[in-house]
């Protein structure tokens, strides 16, 4: 693989996956600066009234930019209905998603723009039950190493995280 290999074969499968859920969409990564179409696919799915859950990194991340750069679309998310989660036990580095029970795509490729244009990533998307009840549970598992975002909590964040939050997110394309 080269780097750039795949760009259109990941985001047609992001917006196979996250157009046809119907019921659930839980997502683990541990690098999320989407692109602004892979943004809009999570928040349309949202507000079909898909269950849209994101388990991201917490403070124990080992690129605190890049968190900022989510940070910056938190409010977002939040607003359209997508559920915020932050990992608290250790480094997050695990990349999966679940739709509706049946389908898993496991890889390296995180929703961010290196891994969309930059990076070789490799991903196996599975159609099976067994492997997406696998990951749903382990999923929920570590919910519960996790504290939810909420949107009163995100509007009383420092001015000074907002700016950061702000500048990360206008440079995701360069993280």
């Amino acid at each position: 693989p080269r780097p750039g290999r795949g760009q259109r074969e990941m985001l047609s499968v992001l917006s196979a996956l996250l157009g046809g859920a119907r019921e659930r969409l839980w997502i683990t990564t541990p690098y999320f600066a989407p692109p602004t179409r892979a943004l809009t696919f999570l928040l349309t799915a949202a507000r079909r009234s898909v269950d849209v859950r994101l388990l991201l990194p917490s403070e124990r991340t080992d690129v605190p930019l890049i968190r900022h750069a989510a940070h910056g679309a938190y409010r977002t998310l939040l607003e359209s209905g997508v559920r915020v989660f932050e990992y608290e036990r250790a480094t997050l580095h695990a990349k999966t998603m679940v739709v509706d029970g049946y389908a898993s795509l496991i890889g390296s490729s995180n929703l961010d723009f290196r891994s969309f244009w930059l990076n070789a990533e490799c991903n196996v998307l599975v159609f099976d039950d067994a492997c997406a009840a696998a990951l749903d549970a382990s999923f929920q598992a570590d919910l519960a190493n996790s504290r939810e975002i909420t949107r009163d909590e995100w509007r009383e964040r420092t001015w000074s995280h907002r700016l950061l939050d702000t500048t990360a997110r206008a440079l995701r394309w360069a993280l």
